[in-house]
């Protein structure tokens, strides 16, 4: 399977280490069936002892129009929200379409037999190389205040990173 997302990112060393137990699910059946039309998605969820991380690529992130960097927001604070809801509606079992094996060729099912009660939250965006390294850290308040009530409510915490950071996280190849 190819783990390629925004362009040419591979993120190939999330289902090939022992390290991480990982879940690509805006390739998954789960969200295909929910609806992927009216239901937004990070690409994948992830598992690292106990971390848990719900990952973003993007290539590109406006700064100069107000109105296009709200869209922007708006995109990831949905995206990061519809993402917990589906893993949380996965975990209680809430609908049927949510129950049973229906990730095998895309990752492990492991990702929502976790209990969440022992582990820490964070949600990755992670940019492009092509992306100004020197925009990061306006683009992490932004999010920072975005994101507020999403960091409240799951005490998750939110990092924006460069392509050789993620690299270094040894999220991509």
């Amino acid at each position: 399977m190819n783990y390629i997302e925004s362009e040419d990112l591979d993120f190939s060393p999330l289902f090939t280490s022992d390290r991480f137990t990982s879940y690509y699910i805006e390739k998954s059946e789960l969200y295909e069936r929910i609806g992927s039309k009216t239901v937004s998605s990070v690409e994948f969820i992830v598992i690292e002892k106990e971390n848990f991380y719900f990952i973003e690529a993007k290539s590109s992130f406006p700064y100069s129009k107000v109105e296009d960097v709200k869209v922007a927001e708006q995109k990831i604070y949905d995206k990061l929200h519809h993402s917990i809801d589906l893993f949380a509606s996965k975990k209680l079992g809430l609908k049927k379409f949510v129950t049973g094996d229906l990730a095998k060729e895309l990752g492990s099912t492991a990702v929502f037999e976790k209990d969440l009660a022992n582990c820490d939250l964070y949600f990755y965006l992670v940019m492009h190389r092509k992306f100004r390294e020197d925009w990061i850290e306006n683009v992490q308040i932004m999010l920072n205040d975005k994101l507020k009530p999403l960091r409240k409510i799951w005490n998750i915490e939110v990092k924006v990173v460069t392509e050789s950071q993620a690299r270094d996280l040894k999220f991509i190849q």
